[in-house]
């Protein structure tokens, strides 16, 4: 990405808040769902997390991506209905029609629930979505995601485990994160 960092974008105490959840994973996105900033827990759930990627195309056009989850139709299903959403409040644009012309044509399970979702679906709540790390073992989480104001199109992404097994396993995750130098480090 040529320019600025993402997370320049942002005001400083949101990218700060972020920052100090290193128990929680979390991430900032933009109305395009582009990930403006993330803190290194989220970073360690997924390639989709990091700054820069886009979870539409992490999810449909890198394959690891859905193949780490057990559940590849419900990811797709809930993202798509993520999608739709969004643009029942926000305008339809360039960006917005370009990439779902690019989701189309290069994943067809995108296309399928592209066009068979209901248009008035939205994304339950309350799913469920399970991350297999090596480090780690499978780990079931929920997300919270938030609308931030005054800033509108920026959404704040919270993770958190659904069982007892998943927020052991996610507090080792944490710990070993927390252990490995930042990039700015090396």
């Amino acid at each position: 990405m040529a320019g600025h960092e993402p997370s320049e974008q942002l005001p400083r105490d949101l990218v700060d808040l972020v920052d100090a959840w290193s128990a929680v994973p979390a991430f900032i996105h933009d109305r395009h769902f582009t990930v403006l900033h993330a803190n290194r827990l989220a970073r360690s759930l997924s390639v989709a997390f990091r700054p820069g990627a886009n979870l539409l195309r992490s999810t449909f056009l890198r394959p690891e991506v859905l193949r780490a989850s057990p559940e590849p139709e419900l990811v797709t299903d809930h993202v798509v209905g993520a999608l739709r959403n969004s643009l029942g409040t926000h305008e339809w644009d360039d960006v917005f029609e370009r990439l779902v012309d690019e989701l189309r044509a290069g994943n067809r399970g995108f296309a399928r629930a592209w066009i068979d979702l209901d248009a008035g679906a939205e994304p339950g709540a309350a799913e469920t979505f399970t991350f297999t790390l090596a480090e780690v073992g499978p780990l079931e989480l929920r997300y919270l995601q938030l609308q931030v104001p005054e800033h509108f199109g920026l959404s704040l992404v919270i993770w958190r485990a659904c069982d007892e097994d998943s927020e052991a396993l996610l507090a080792r995750l944490a710990e070993r994160v927390s252990d490995e130098p930042r990039p700015d480090e090396d």
